[in-house]
């Protein structure tokens, strides 16, 4: 399992450390064991999307478990977000690290699941915001 988690993270250029180490680049993760979770229990392709999804110019280096938790739950549960013909947009147009700080600050007791809410909590903040926009 683990060579096959390392396989798919190498493809968006992520390369896992120990977690009692120190990240020093974009593309250095702590977060194999969420990785190799999600690949056990949603298969290589969910894993593939979830890293994709977070692999946007803004959002690449927020490799972090809170992050891709929640992005994988948002994808295992949202599906009327996800079906949107504007998902990938409205995606990229996150921060995902200034979403994990707020999360932070909330509950900094749960980050994850405190980060999920955000999470789903902005994109639904857009949609309502581009609905005003039309609707104008």
């Amino acid at each position: 399992m683990a060579g096959k988690v390392d396989t798919i993270a190498e493809e968006f250029g992520i390369r896992f450390i120990p977690s009692a180490g120190r990240i020093e680049g974009r593309h250095q993760s702590k977060a194999r064991r969420t990785c190799q979770k999600l690949l056990k229990n949603h298969g290589p392709e969910h894993l593939r999307l979830v890293l994709g999804l977070m692999n946007s110019k803004k959002n690449r280096g927020n490799w972090t478990a809170p992050a891709i938790s929640a992005v994988s739950w948002l994808v295992l549960n949202k599906p009327t977000i996800k079906e949107r013909r504007d998902f990938l947009d409205l995606f990229d147009r996150l921060n995902l690290a200034e979403l994990l700080r707020n999360a932070k600050q909330v509950n900094p007791t749960a980050p994850t699941a405190t980060m999920r809410v955000v999470l789903t909590y902005e994109l639904e903040r857009m949609i309502m915001e581009q609905k005003k926009e039309k609707a104008a």
